[in-house]
């Protein structure tokens, strides 16, 4: 009887450990609107830190969408710096309301419209693999978009999607939130580590 009571008592912090073990964090930096974002994540092997976090809104109602963080091997609160970086860059989301694979897919086709620099013609079709892999998300629901030397991974609620393009595309692509046109402006300047 006492086991059992004791091990009920304890539950929701074991599943806590247990939800923060698959996610490979173990300590969390930031929170924003109520959102916990981890202090550091490790991609491909590399453990990367909390740049700066900020809040994807839409409309002129400023309605949140996601909370995200951005995450470097080298902090950094220069945007094109960032983008024209060869290191293992991260963003990180977690989702404040419910999104639709299009609204997502038409989002990156937009951010990628708006702040492509170089080589934008031969990377488009790249958008378009990118858009295949996007899922219908949930409130609560994570997404990560990972940049490295092979390309851009993309990852929904903790599982691969899929790989897309080459360095050059992840150069671009990563412009979508710290490019010269980001969604909201909060946005690029919470994840370059100004306002959060």
């Amino acid at each position: 009887m006492t086991s059992k009571i004791s091990f009920k008592l304890f539950l929701p912090g074991i599943c806590a450990l247990a939800a923060l073990a698959l996610t490979g964090n173990t300590m969390f930096a930031a929170e924003i609107s109520g959102v916990k974002l981890p202090d550091q994540v490790t991609v491909a092997g590399k453990s990367l830190k909390l740049n700066g976090a900020g809040l994807r809104q839409a409309t002129i109602l400023k309605i949140n969408v996601y909370a995200a963080g951005l995450y470097l091997e080298k902090s950094s609160g220069d945007g094109e710096t960032i983008a024209n970086s060869d290191q293992t860059k991260s963003i990180q989301m977690v989702f404040m309301r419910d999104v639709s694979a299009k609204q997502m897919a038409d989002a990156f086709q937009e951010g990628f419209d708006k702040n492509c620099v170089a080589g934008c013609a031969e990377l488009k079709p790249f958008i378009s693999k990118l858009q295949a892999l996007m899922k219908d998300l949930k409130k609560g629901d994570t997404m990560a978009i990972h940049f490295s030397s092979d390309g851009v991974d993309v990852m929904i609620r903790g599982q691969k999607m899929g790989s897309v393009g080459d360095k050059a595309f992840g150069h671009q692509l990563i412009r979508c939130w710290i490019g010269k046109n980001p969604p909201n402006s909060g946005l690029k300047e919470g994840l370059l580590g100004g306002k959060k």
